[in-house]
């Protein structure tokens, strides 16, 4: 599923760079117990394989996602975060 990110200067390029939800196998029980960590995308969120479909499904329509990092720039350029 793709984005698109609401803050200017900040995410609003997400559609434009592809940022999409999207399963992946290394996030799993399974990846951590092997890799003794959760794997990590693109910068992309990522979900257990066998919930994507049901997950992607239920926010599909106009659903809100707030997806933090606590980096300098944006605690002083976003507009959701004081």
């Amino acid at each position: 599923m793709r984005l698109d990110g609401v803050e200017p200067g900040i995410n609003d390029k997400a559609r434009e760079r592809a940022v999409v939800i999207h399963g992946a196998d290394y996030v799993s029980e399974e990846f951590i117990r092997q890799n003794k960590r959760l794997g990590r995308s693109q910068g992309c969120p990522a979900l257990p394989k066998e919930m994507t479909h049901e997950i992607i499904l239920l926010i599909q329509n106009k659903s809100c996602l707030f997806i933090y990092h606590p980096s300098r720039n944006y605690q002083i350029s976003s507009k959701l975060v004081s």
